[in-house]
């Protein structure tokens, strides 16, 4: 016997343990808390939605009905991850909603991020003339006494109405018009251009062996292989199609903006049409945002995996060894659940931006052809514009 446990192995892997740290009115309540907590969720949005934060708890005494009952527009702030880890700083929450259940006796309460003040609420009706969209965002930041942060490309915009919306709604569509992704974060209004999250680098990679589960959809319908941008110039009273020739927008009558598939192989061979007004810059960003935005539905779905606090709304990760489903995927949704009896876990919702990079290709790779040939620009997976492709030179003139 002692020989054989001489040779068997004396230390045994730690497992990392889970911990929270949770705030009331900038207080540290986690000690005192922790015996009554079942679960304590984050859930992290990349666009259009507050931030939540909801805690479960017990209240088989009644305390939290009684004498702890919290308060309506108090603060709570969440750190979640692992002991002797960095810890992910969720941000601070007002409290929103309370429920109360039994049998068993518990209590949650609900809350969404902070900055989501009554002004943001309101529903306003207003017009927008010769503006960019940088301006516009800056406008609603300084009403509700918000600083703008993120980089805005110069987009003049003509005219854009605010039709009885929220500034958050308001906001939200001229974002995704453009492709941006806008959220408010604290006392912060945050735009983000989202072929800068596509193209940055990935947090982690995920193999099959990682996944606690997944579930994906691939689809080919509303999936476009090209769009067509047009709108109605008022000074001409013609009718002008905004296309890519090379690396710049040029008016090219009836002829389509290509675009390269960023998320898988196949397209259904129709043209994204659309029509719109405003500057030849305002209409090529719709156009491409419209397409990517479309065709970032062909691949995407569910994942939830152990507790992992570098996923979170916005930032990509590789899934390996899946197959056809394998490539860079972007992060919309990031829950973080830490529950009594389940432990730590993440569930994702995503959406592919890239297939895998093959062993000695990298990125997009043409192939030669005999004869004349013309190069096809297009939409890059960076995002980017330039060459997607090759065709035959009878081309249209």
């Amino acid at each position: 016997m002692a020989a054989l446990t001489d040779v068997l192995p004396t230390a045994v892997a730690k497992v990392p343990h889970p911990v929270f740290v949770l705030s009331y009115e900038q207080k540290n309540i986690t000690s005192d808390i922790t015996p009554y907590v079942r679960s304590v969720t984050y859930t992290d949005y990349l666009s259009g939605q507050s931030d939540e934060l909801e805690v479960e708890l017990e209240d088989a005494d009644g305390r939290w009905v009684r004498r702890w009952y919290p308060g309506k527009g108090d603060t709570l702030s969440l750190k979640i991850g692992y002991e002797a880890a960095p810890l992910l700083p969720c941000g601070a929450f007002e409290i929103d909603e309370i429920e109360f259940a039994q049998p068993p006796a518990t209590v949650s309460i609900r809350g969404l991020a902070t900055g989501i003040k009554k002004s943001v609420r309101t529903r306003e009706s207003r017009p927008f003339e010769n503006t960019t969209l940088a301006a516009i965002a800056q406008r609603i930041a300084k009403r509700n006494k918000l600083t703008l942060t993120g980089k805005i490309r110069d987009i003049r915009i003509d005219r854009v109405t605010q039709y009885q919306e929220r500034d958050v709604e308001f906001l939200t569509r001229l974002a995704r018009e453009y492709g941006y992704a806008f959220k408010i974060v604290g006392r912060k209004l945050v735009f983000t251009e989202l072929a800068d999250l596509r193209d940055g680098g990935t947090v982690a990679t995920l193999k099959a062996t990682d996944l606690i589960s997944i579930r994906m959809r691939d689809k080919i319908k509303d999936v476009y292989e090209e769009a067509k941008g047009k709108y109605h110039d008022p000074k001409t009273k013609k009718l002008v199609v905004y296309g890519m020739k090379g690396d710049q927008v040029t008016e090219v009558g009836q002829t389509t903006t290509s675009a390269k598939k960023q998320s898988g192989q196949s397209t259904s061979s129709d043209t994204l049409k659309l029509s719109s007004r405003g500057s030849k810059a305002a209409v090529q960003a719709k156009t491409q945002a419209a397409l990517e935005a479309a065709n970032l539905q062909q691949t995407a779905g569910d994942l939830t995996v152990p507790g992992n606090p570098k996923l979170v709304a916005g930032t990509t990760f590789e899934l390996a060894d899946c197959g056809k489903l394998s490539g860079k995927y972007l992060v919309e949704s990031a829950r973080h659940r830490l529950d009594r009896g389940g432990g730590y876990v993440t569930e994702l919702e995503v959406k592919r931006v890239a297939l895998p990079v093959t062993s000695g290709a990298s990125g997009t790779t043409t192939k030669k052809k005999s004869g004349k040939t013309l190069n096809v620009y297009g939409v890059q997976s960076s995002g980017q514009v330039g060459v997607v492709g090759t065709s035959q030179a009878s081309t249209k003139k």
